[in-house]
């Protein structure tokens, strides 16, 4: 005789299973459930790096172009040797100091150089659609006279735009100065995110830059003559970075200088001076 199996039951404190689903049909109605929406990935955007790599960066760049201007003076001073130059021990130290000076300079030539290149292309991305505020003359690609007040080109209505690349463009010194305020307030910013601490001129084509914590130098011991020569080595990046940056505005021919404000307590304060031929 067949008997009928007593139904499972659930042990003490645990809820018995639920019954399987319904398999999923294709429906017409769109899914609007949580679990398959795609939320953004957090975290930092991935056109930035952090500051401490940068540093780093330009740490290694500067001893790399050093160390390869050394190669090259020394391979120079083999080849005087091996074409039998004579010359006296004295003449030959004078020779070493004048080579080494040289080297240095040529470092900071190549170093400016790539500080240059890069403050250009920033620039332009930067100023690509931004008007000036003040009157000049646009970039030769827009085949326009000179500017008006307001900054009405040719006598029509359409703005200037920074970033032409022009290498004649002519600018008075109203608009030189909107140019190198863009440079202190929004360039500044993108670089170290922060403005120039000081702005001066004389209205004549001189500007002084005065950045009273430039990030670069703040690792640098006071005081100390060796980080007197580390910060000349650095702040050859942050002058071309300004020469790039104002011959994509059109100020082309200008002359950029960098000196210290040293207070004996930091080497991070330092001044940029720029000539606007």
């Amino acid at each position: 005789m067949a008997t009928t199996a007593p139904p499972l039951s659930s042990p003490a404190g645990i809820a018995p299973l639920p019954p399987n689903p319904t398999p999923n049909r294709p429906s017409s109605a769109p899914n609007t459930s949580s679990s398959n929406q795609v939320f953004p990935a957090q975290g930092p955007p991935s056109d930035h790096v952090s500051e401490p790599a940068y540093e780093f960066l330009l740490s290694e760049i500067i001893q790399w172009v050093e160390r390869d201007e050394k190669r090259v003076a020394l391979e120079a001073k083999r080849v005087q040797q091996m074409a039998g130059d004579k010359q006296t021990e004295e003449g030959s130290t004078t020779e070493d100091d004048a080579a080494a000076v040289m080297a240095a300079e040529r470092s900071a030539a190549r170093i400016e150089r790539m500080g240059y290149d890069v403050g250009y292309r920033l620039c332009e991305r930067l100023a690509q659609h931004r008007p000036l505020l003040g009157p000049g003359s646009p970039s030769p690609e827009s085949g326009d006279g000179f500017g008006s007040v307001g900054g009405a080109a040719g006598g029509n209505n359409n703005p200037l735009v920074m970033g032409g690349g022009g290498h004649h463009t002519v600018m008075d010194p109203k608009t030189q100065l909107e140019a190198v305020k863009f440079l202190c307030k929004e360039f500044w910013t993108e670089v170290f995110r922060k403005q120039i601490d000081k702005l001066q001129t004389n209205h004549r084509g001189v500007f002084v830059l005065k950045d009273l914590e430039l990030k670069w130098l703040r690792r640098l011991p006071p005081d100390e003559e060796s980080a007197r020569v580390g910060a000349i080595r650095i702040l050859a990046f942050p002058c071309g970075l300004i020469r790039g940056a104002l011959a994509c505005l059109g100020l082309s021919g200008a002359v950029v200088s960098c000196d210290f404000l040293a207070d004996g307590k930091s080497m991070a304060s330092c001044s940029f001076n720029i000539k606007v031929k």
